[in-house]
């Protein structure tokens, strides 16, 4: 039977247009949000963010990455609606077969092609999740 080991979450902002950050372009990055989770030795961590981008010029594409602790264990790239269009972007990851420990999860965003001719910002929701199963 699956028990929960923990659960921990963090948010910026909950709701749409409550924020205006713009995203770096890489190699810089926005670290959106970071939270500290324990887990049981061979477990998995079920992760879920949700980010709202406005694009403003352009069309940027983003890459989203979770790390544990300093490590990168996912990425995934999204292009943004057309210029001045909000976009709400979520997505999922098992982090599988974790080591005992407690890590620190971080959440960031950079746009990863010409950031002169394309540009994004947050505009909110910014939420990141992790449920901690053995």
């Amino acid at each position: 039977m699956t028990q929960v080991v923990d659960f921990s979450k963090s948010s910026i902002s909950s709701f749409s247009q409550t924020i205006a950050v713009p995203i770096l372009g890489a190699p810089s990055s926005n670290t959106l949000t970071q939270f500290g989770l324990a887990t049981a030795q061979g477990g998995s961590v079920l992760l879920n963010a949700t980010v709202g981008v406005q694009n403003t010029l352009g069309n940027p594409d983003l890459l989203f990455t979770i790390l544990r602790g300093a490590a990168a264990i996912f990425s995934i790239r999204a292009s943004a609606l057309n210029a001045g269009q909000f976009d709400p972007i979520s997505f999922s990851y098992v982090d599988a077969n974790v080591p005992a420990g407690y890590f620190a999860y971080t959440l960031t965003v950079s746009i990863v092609n010409n950031a002169a001719l394309n540009s994004a910002n947050l505009v909110g929701p910014v939420d990141f999740s992790g449920l901690s199963l053995v």
